[in-house]
């Protein structure tokens, strides 16, 4: 998915100017060369692809993609990522030999092989290919990116379009069907979308066309072959104030076994030679846009923040003012218990202490941008008068998470998604293609645990936790209270190496405000992944494990361990990935020689990396049942009477005296012990 931008006047400094098509195809000078580029690329395609037919399907829109390229598309080969460059997004890998065809001929690409023509090896290739749909739901984003960047900044820096060369498949996908949606529903009139329609598909074409005309497209029919209505089309498709979809039909080959550009050059050389002919207009064209554009960010008044958020960058002092923010006026935490009531209106539990992290941010961090479902907006709360082109999302969870990866993907804004967690399972091909192209995307999966326990066992999160931390580059946030989770809010702010989820829930498993330890634990022990909450009072005999809510449960039975006179260690593990890049002192030190317990209000699949062969789990290994949170937790046996018995049984059996090594101290979590007496190695215990 190639990067790229619309004709301009040499040295106009007009923005609006800018965005005019070039030579009109009507003319027989442009149209020559439109045909002599349509065989140009032919020919690459032939001579990279070898199978024919393959090749063929390939070539098929070459005259629409060099119509565009030539007349519409604004780009400078020299620079090929300069910001209010026009995006090309090629969503169909069937259409990768015409994307590489078209880089060489534009000359942004004059390495050999296919490697350096992929995401991440070449700044003009915008997006990897992913699921079907996934390309188009990002497309979307990138339009509602450039309108937010515009409304901010201004159309004389923020100025561009966004072109998508897709095929029908791709359009009838449920995502892209939910994206399409969303794109009408916002107005985002800056995307194009170009499609083929072979003979065979033609009805099936029509059908897409009418969908896309019932959700608020412009669509437009034109033949493949013929660069004047092709002009045409995506001209009428620049003034049009809705998204619009081109169809291209494509006329049966009268001979079906020739092979594309068979009266093309096939010699490579040659054809390089004929791109150095053909292309150096546009590339002036393109070169005097950047340089104009250039003289605009230079005299404009918020040229600094705009270097800033295109460059990826943070406020400075924002983590300053962040943690200002929680002590005076709206962000003031809640007070504890016997300090009078919570003047502000958030809920207990750290779905309340997430809201107000996202409120806080919102006035810290301008290029936050937040897309919410139905369930989802009740974190983010009421939408802004500048925030109303992004409001609910309503049930399309899926295409919410396509445009939150195309939002990070324009660059400029960080793109936060807010949803209830079990709909994951609806979002997650949008959240693997994220972490597959290592982008920043923030998701608050509300309704964590056990929350809608009364709504049923299908809204319970069972085995989604144990999906979501198996996926390569992504870091499950499961914050336990206040502390834990403004620590989660700044390292996922951070994190720019894949997508973060912070899952929340409404409600105390505790049945209790958490108490925050600031007093026993140093800031930002949370960048560990892991750290000791509460030590032993003396060499560990049990150490208790547990994230999220399940944390106070596990601190209640600690207390009635303690009360027997068992030195029981308290661990938070608030993300199990960042806990894993420790060093192995660091984790040994945290998680002791003694037995550990886990908990957890979900599966225990992935527990035993952290518990070792003696020990326990408590949490759900079924789908639960009807009832509210603090009679499910009883019922599925995640009590701190459990724990309690638990833990007695694994020192009985293990043996009860754990012996501190010589100047070691039993405290801070500092200390590590070894097991002393026979070791009896057992499975870990399962929820019956």
């Amino acid at each position: 998915m190639a990067r790229a931008h619309t004709p301009m006047p040499d040295l106009d400094d007009d923005p609006a100017a800018e965005a005019g098509p070039g030579m009109a195809p009507a003319d027989p000078d442009a149209r020559n060369m439109v045909h002599a580029l349509g065989d140009a690329v032919r020919g690459f395609i032939g001579a990279a692809v070898d199978d024919a037919e393959a090749a063929c399907r390939a070539a098929a829109m070459a005259v629409p993609a060099c119509v565009l390229w030539n007349q519409f598309l604004r780009f400078d080969p020299a620079c090929p990522d300069w910001p209010d460059r026009d995006r090309f997004v090629v969503s169909s890998t069937r259409h990768r030999p015409l994307r590489n065809a078209l880089m060489r001929l534009a000359g942004q690409v004059t390495s050999p092989g296919e490697a350096v023509m992929e995401y991440g090896a070449h700044p003009a290739v915008e997006m990897a290919f992913g699921p079907g749909g996934q390309g188009l739901g990002a497309a979307i984003g990138m339009a509602l990116a450039e309108r937010r960047m515009a409304a901010r900044f201004g159309r004389s820096i923020v100025n561009h379009r966004i072109w998508v060369l897709s095929c029908g498949t791709e359009l009838s996908t449920g995502v892209a069907m939910e994206a399409a949606s969303l794109a009408a529903r916002m107005g985002l009139d800056r995307i194009t979308v170009l499609f083929e329609i072979p003979p065979q598909d033609e009805s099936e074409a029509e059908d897409t066309l009418a969908r896309y005309a019932a959700t608020g497209w412009s669509v437009r029919k034109v033949a493949a072959d013929d660069p004047d209505a092709v002009h045409a089309a995506l001209s009428a498709a620049t003034r049009s104030r809705k998204p619009c979809v081109v169809a291209c039909s494509i006329a049966p080959p009268p001979n079906a076994a020739a092979a594309p550009g068979e009266n093309a050059p096939r010699d490579l050389p040659a054809l390089q030679d004929l791109s150095t002919l053909l292309w150096p207009r546009v590339a002036r064209r393109g070169a005097s846009a950047r340089r104009a554009w250039l003289r605009r960010l230079a005299k404009h008044r918020q040229r600094g923040e705009f270097d800033r958020v295109t460059a990826g960058r943070l406020p400075s002092f924002w983590r300053e003012d962040w943690a200002r923010s929680w002590q005076v006026g709206t962000g003031a935490p809640p007070p504890g218990p016997g300090h009078g009531s919570d003047p502000a209106p958030y809920e207990q539990g750290t779905l309340g202490y997430g809201r107000r992290g996202l409120d806080i941010l919102r006035g810290l961090v301008p290029e936050m941008l937040c897309l919410a479902s139905r369930r989802g907006g009740e974190l983010t709360g009421p939408i802004r008068p500048d925030d109303a082109a992004a409001g609910d999302c309503g049930t399309r969870v899926h295409g919410l998470a396509a445009l939150l990866n195309g939002i990070a993907l324009h660059g400029g804004l960080i793109p936060c998604g807010a949803t209830t967690f079990v709909a994951v399972d609806r979002m997650r091909p949008a959240l693997r293609f994220a972490a597959m192209m290592r982008r920043r995307v923030i998701y608050l999966l509300t309704d964590d645990g056990l929350a809608l326990g009364q709504d049923g066992a299908g809204w319970l999160p069972v085995e989604q936790l144990a999906s979501l931390r198996a996926m390569p580059n992504v870091a499950v946030f499961r914050p336990a209270d206040r502390r834990e989770t403004t620590e989660c809010w700044e390292l996922a702010l951070h994190r720019a190496d894949g997508p973060s989820l912070i899952a929340l829930c409404p409600v105390s498993a505790g049945q209790a405000e958490f108490p925050d330890l600031r007093g026993r634990r140093s800031r930002g022990a949370s960048a560990h992944g892991g750290y000791v909450m509460e030590e032993a009072r003396g060499p560990r005999q049990v150490t208790l494990v547990a994230t999220g809510s399940e944390v106070a449960i596990a601190r209640q039975a600690q207390q009635l361990l303690v009360r027997d006179g068992i030195h029981a260690a308290l661990v938070s593990l608030p993300c199990w990935e960042l806990f894993d890049r420790q060093d192995a002192s660091y984790r040994e030190q945290v998680l002791g020689s003694a037995p550990r317990i886990g908990i957890e209000a979900a599966s225990g699949f992935g527990w035993d990396r952290w518990l070792g062969p003696r020990g326990a789990f408590i949490g759900m290994e079924d789908f639960g049942e009807t009832a509210p949170s603090s009679e499910l937790y009883r019922r599925l046996g995640i009590t701190a009477e459990r724990i309690h018995q638990t833990a007695i049984h694994l020192i009985s059996e293990t043996g009860r005296d754990f012996h501190a090594p010589s100047g070691q101290k039993a405290e801070g979590g500092r200390g590590r012990y070894a097991a002393g007496g026979t070791v009896q190695l057992r499975p870990t215990f399962r929820n019956g």
